[in-house]
């Protein structure tokens, strides 16, 4: 591995995975949908004239794993799978939007929309525990890459809960970071006596 050129700090990149074949407008966590070709050209454009990584770290899902395994080969760059990188589980509400649900239940969308870090979708995975899976593999991300550059491919769920972690903002408002298909942010992980902390370089 080569290290940045302040080995006190690791860069870490977060892309967003592009558009997925079939509908847009429904919950879409765990169900695991491909890519359009659109959305490859949109992976492939977020990322150009950047390089240089010495690992990546993928989601398993194929929208994620199967552009990430692509970089990595023809890089030679190390690829690891992460399944805490997985998006959140919507569980009944996968694969319906959120017209049909307003249908059989319009009262807990609505409290989900305003609170969707205390409100649990029927049978989905509660946030907090999304969150601290997410938080755990992203910590270990760091600890095993210091001084390093890595590209974490990942949904977005994931990039707004690693967002909000690293700026401090409240879980309440983790609905007002835009994380667009695609999506591209560069994170530096500072080093120092104070211990290990982050700031956002860029985002998009």
């Amino acid at each position: 591995m080569s290290s940045v050129p302040n080995s006190s700090i690791t860069v870490i990149d977060l892309l967003r995975h592009g558009e997925l074949e079939g509908d847009e407008d429904v919950f879409r966590g765990s169900t695991d949908d491909s890519l359009s070709d659109y959305g490859w050209q949109q992976m492939v454009n977020a990322i150009e004239n950047k390089d240089g990584w010495d690992i990546i770290v993928t989601s398993p899902l194929q929208s994620c794993c199967e552009f990430a395994d692509l970089i990595a080969q023809e890089d030679s760059i190390d690829l690891e799978i992460n399944k805490n990188l997985e998006e959140i589980d919507f569980g009944l509400w996968e694969g319906l939007s959120p017209k049909e649900i307003i249908k059989e239940d319009t009262e807990l969308l609505n409290q989900w929309w305003q609170s969707p870090t205390r409100i649990t979708p029927p049978d989905g995975e509660d946030y907090h525990v999304f969150r601290a899976r997410v938080l755990i593999a992203f910590k270990k991300i760091i600890d095993e890459n210091k001084g390093h550059r890595v590209l974490i491919v990942t949904h977005s769920g994931v990039i707004r809960t690693i967002l909000t972690h690293i700026l401090g903002m409240l879980d309440e408002n983790i609905f007002h970071l835009n994380v667009n298909y695609a999506s591209f942010s560069r994170i530096h992980i500072h080093h120092d006596m104070s211990g290990d902390w982050g700031s956002l370089i860029q985002h998009n």
